[in-house]
């Protein structure tokens, strides 16, 4: 009797510790992303498009792939973002294209506990208005965790390149 209580003791220990680790690895799932050195407002003329070097940090002890998503906001653009504006929509004035190793792509993958960074290029379209303040928010989304999203806010000066 008393090896049966000991076994049934250690196989419930061993399910009691294998959930605790899978809800402790799925609660750090936070990620960061930001702009290399907080340079997040820029300038862009219709043949200069700027670029923008970011950097995306995994906190998390397992390697995520994140999808790199983008929305532009209509001026003004104080008001769009992460302030919860409901003012956004895909607009013709800018492009962004993401970069990763001088090759265009849309998802990454950062190791566990690592940073990486990459490049969004934000062209102007030549139907754009000129003179005027455009963001761009940046969302890394991961696959593998429900809330693994971090975001970041892009500002861009639309220049008039012939006002030198």
């Amino acid at each position: 009797m008393q090896k049966k209580y000991s076994i049934n003791f250690l196989i419930t220990v061993a399910l009691v510790f294998f959930i605790g680790s899978f809800n402790l690895q799925a609660q750090q799932c936070n990620s960061e992303l930001g702009v290399y050195k907080d340079r997040n407002a820029r300038s862009a003329t219709l043949n200069d498009a700027t670029k923008f070097k970011m950097e995306l940090t995994n906190n998390s002890s397992q390697s995520q792939t994140y999808e790199i998503q983008s929305v532009i906001f209509e001026d003004p653009c104080e008001e769009a973002g992460l302030s919860g504006s409901t003012n956004s929509r895909n607009t013709t004035g800018l492009n962004v294209s993401i970069q990763i190793n001088n090759a265009r792509a849309s998802s990454i993958t950062v190791p566990a506990r690592s940073t990486k960074s990459f490049v969004a290029e934000v062209s102007v379209a030549s139907a754009s208005k000129l003179q005027v303040w455009k963001c761009v928010e940046l969302t890394a989304v991961s696959n593998a965790c429900a809330k693994g999203e971090a975001k970041a806010l892009l500002k861009v000066f639309i220049s008039d390149p012939t006002n030198n």
